[in-house]
């Protein structure tokens, strides 16, 4: 199989996830099976399955009790369950379209600028909704070929879009899928995060837009450089950080070698051409944010 990954990228990632294993800062894949059973012990689609109405709610959507879905997605951190698996922090409840407030213990639901109470049958209702969309999104994952091209991962997009919308498109929702499927998804929750460490992989990435759109090309660099993808994000986290923004550079490319061809050349290098006789001698800059 060929290299999906420069040369000298690879070796640089294979460098840091090295010096991560020796600092201990990794967990096994021994561990990490067993984190996401405990997960799937308390939340899988079989347990979900065979809950209704208030018992069903409270497990989906009780903020007030650890041992609920929504707590284990955006809270808990122990050793059953350590927060390794991509954060969704942050924000307001209604993130995960209803919430029970804490003073009133009334179930609440809308957006935070225009929240409204509702009735216990109206938040069972909702809880009933996400279970099932949940589900769908469950069968949709097992169908899913491994290791699949990007028409694979646009066809689940478009699926997830379809069958399973009020919860495929949150970050609580994808938690869960790559928590269930983390040979098929990433564990970047948000689609910005997702573009930018494939960006600094210099990745080409196809038009659209969706949180599983992508997640084809974390599989592929995971298992070229066989490690979990848990393993991969938390390595480029340590390498590259939070989105920032970064310069796009237009070179004057010959015309007959074109774009594509020219930039496949300068990946591999590791360098970037600059064709403006203008900008005179760039040796003295330094490497720097500033600069």
């Amino acid at each position: 199989m060929s290299s999906i990954l420069a040369p000298s990228l690879r070796s640089v990632l294979l460098a840091d996830y090295q010096s991560l294993v020796a600092q201990d800062k990794l967990p096994s894949r021994s561990q990490l099976d067993q984190y996401r059973a405990n997960f799937r012990r308390n939340f899988g689609p079989d347990v979900l399955t065979n809950l209704d109405g208030e018992a069903l709610l409270q497990t989906m959507h009780e903020h007030g009790t650890y041992d609920s879905l929504v707590y284990w997605l955006e809270f808990k951190n122990d050793d059953e369950f350590p927060a390794i698996f991509g954060s969704i922090s942050g924000g307001s409840s209604l993130k995960f379209g209803i919430y029970r407030r804490k003073e009133t213990g009334a179930w609440m639901t809308g957006s935070p600028q225009n929240q409204r109470e509702i009735s216990v049958e109206e938040a069972v209702a909702v809880a009933r909704k996400h279970r099932d969309q949940l589900l769908r999104g469950v069968r949709l994952l097992e169908a899913l070929p491994a290791n699949g091209a990007d028409s694979v991962y646009q066809q689940l997009q478009r699926d997830m879009d379809e069958y399973a919308p009020d919860v495929s498109n949150t970050a609580w929702g994808h938690k869960y899928f790559s928590l269930l499927f983390p040979e098929k998804l990433d564990d970047y929750h948000v689609e910005s995060f997702q573009r930018f460490h494939l960006t600094k992989l210099l990745q080409h990435l196809p038009d659209g837009k969706g949180r599983y759109l992508l997640a084809g090309h974390f599989v592929a660099v995971a298992n070229e450089l066989d490690m979990p993808i848990n393993h991969l994000t938390t390595t480029l986290n340590e390498r590259t950080g939070k989105p920032y923004r970064y310069w796009r550079v237009l070179a004057n490319i010959p015309q007959e070698e074109g774009f594509r061809d020219a930039w496949n050349r300068y990946r591999a290098e590791g360098a970037i051409r600059i064709g403006w006789r203008e900008l005179g001698d760039l040796s003295a800059i330094e490497s720097n944010q500033e600069s």
